[in-house]
């Protein structure tokens, strides 16, 4: 696997990975980010996502979709992607976040179960801590992804640490991220390093709105990927996004994705 791919992808990735940070996630949505964030607010939330491809040379094709529910930090969310070939992967990931003083502990379990091995299910186990020091506009985030190195597809996927840091302006309304990830290399010693970064500028109003976009950095800080999006709406949103390649003189729109989020205080 090429340094570039190791340190950030997954065979079954989830789209909402291409533009939340670990410590920026706060609703549903972090269950596949940094579990800690289900724990940041109270408010109860659902998502569905839905996600088109665009291969090279080949017209749109549905890829992926999700759904998910988040209480109280307690979380369930079902992930199933369509590949061109051998279509069928499934995803079933359960959460629970706990608050504490100024932050959040997490931990997040998924089972896979896919069709490229024929009757094999394989589980993962991904942990996170979210922390806002006192009187700072800052959160802090780490989270340690794939413990227990699951399997999905035929493709082990490596232990992941992610160190993340956001932090808020302009009233919350200018959010700025980066992410430092490393990966370990599963034919040899060592981690692959890479980094992230995002932004996030919101307006409020009758029909508040947001842009956002983050670009994902190979470890000699070249970007390999990008992704735009727009959010409309408060506690009903809805997110269009696109992200694609990029580097090596290939730029283009890889994938387009929907995701409505409804989130209410009980």
């Amino acid at each position: 696997m090429l340094p570039v791919q190791s340190a950030t992808a997954q065979s079954v990735r989830s789209r909402s990975a291409d533009y939340l940070l670990a410590a920026s996630a706060n609703e549903v949505r972090a269950l596949w980010v940094n579990p800690a964030g289900l724990a940041t607010v109270v408010d109860a939330s659902v998502m569905a996502e839905f996600v088109l491809e665009r291969p090279v040379g080949e017209g749109l094709r549905l890829a992926q979709w999700t759904l998910g529910l988040n209480s109280r930090g307690i979380s369930v969310g079902y992930q199933r992607d369509r590949f061109e070939i051998d279509p069928n992967t499934g995803a079933l990931r359960f959460g629970l976040a706990v608050p504490f003083r100024r932050g959040s502990l997490g931990a997040a379990m998924s089972f896979y179960r896919g069709s490229a091995v024929e009757d094999v299910s394989h589980r993962g186990i991904d942990l996170g801590v979210r922390y806002r020091p006192a009187m700072l506009p800052v959160d802090l985030a780490a989270v340690l992804q794939n413990i227990g190195r699951p399997t999905p597809r035929d493709v082990k996927q490596p232990l992941t640490g992610i160190l993340a840091v956001n932090v808020s302006a302009l009233a919350s309304h200018l959010q700025l991220g980066a992410e430092v990830v490393a990966a370990e290399r599963l034919a040899a010693s060592g981690f692959d390093m890479a980094y992230r970064g995002g932004i996030r500028l919101s307006l409020g109003g009758s029909l508040p709105f947001a842009a956002m976009s983050t670009v994902d950095l190979n470890g000699d800080m070249r970007m390999r990927q990008w992704a735009v999006g727009l959010v409309v709406g408060g506690k009903d949103r809805g997110v269009l996004l696109g992200s694609g390649p990029a580097g090596s003189g290939v730029t283009r729109l890889e994938h387009m994705s929907l995701t409505g989020v409804s989130s209410r205080q009980f």
